[in-house]
């Protein structure tokens, strides 16, 4: 009987042991590998917030150190003329008159300083004559005046106004010159070398002019 008790318990053991196994709540599967590489790879809001703000301030930045455009309304600078560049007339010369003329009318001689001339100086003499009953003699008879003007006031010349000059010689039969005209920028200058009688006198007056200018 006792035999019979002892394997009537142990066979309740084994029957509520297999129960307790069978119906005990199962332990949580571990992820996956893919799910744990998910996990990993998803970043924190904190740090992509940070992330965010970081290259923010870089393009910030960037755009700030750009150098500033200047506006298509702005207006270009005008060219001064001394930023052309030519070739300079430094020394050089050209002839201005070289002949003998009578006067019976102011008598003009043109010519022009070229661009780029820095100290352009007027050389030359001239002497005067008078002839009468085939006498030629060079005295105060034969006074003539020398003027030098440039554009604007050979244009007032012509016109009748009072003569203001560059430079002038006054009631003169022999004189030597040598004058420093102003220096030009990138335009050339025009001017003209004149002569007139200077006297009322109705003899009649011959010059001899040799003048040249140098660059």
């Amino acid at each position: 009987m006792l035999k019979g008790l002892a394997c009537l318990l142990m066979g309740a053991a084994l029957v509520g042991g297999y129960s307790y196994y069978h119906n005990r709540p199962s332990a949580p599967k571990a992820q996956t590998t893919e799910q744990a590489e998910e996990t990993e790879a998803k970043p924190d809001a904190q740090d992509s917030s940070k992330t965010v703000a970081a290259v923010g301030a870089l393009a910030q930045w960037l755009q700030n150190s750009k150098p500033e455009q200047a506006p298509e309304d702005r207006p270009a600078r005008k060219p001064h003329p001394s930023d052309h560049i030519a070739e300079s007339p430094v020394g050089t010369s050209t002839a201005i008159v070289n002949r003998t003329f009578a006067m019976s009318a102011p008598a003009k001689f043109s010519f022009e300083i070229p661009p780029h001339a820095v100290s352009p100086q007027l050389h030359g003499t001239f002497r005067s004559f008078v002839r009468q009953a085939g006498i030629q003699s060079s005295d105060e008879n034969a006074d003539v005046d020398l003027l030098l003007m440039n554009g604007e006031q050979y244009a007032d010349f012509l016109r009748g106004q009072p003569a203001v000059t560059v430079y002038s010689v006054d009631s003169s039969h022999d004189q030597d010159v040598s004058f420093g005209l102003p220096a030009t920028l990138d335009r050339p200058v025009q001017y003209y070398l004149v002569f007139r009688n200077s006297s009322s006198s109705a003899a009649k007056k011959v010059v001899q002019a040799d003048f040249q200018v140098d660059f």
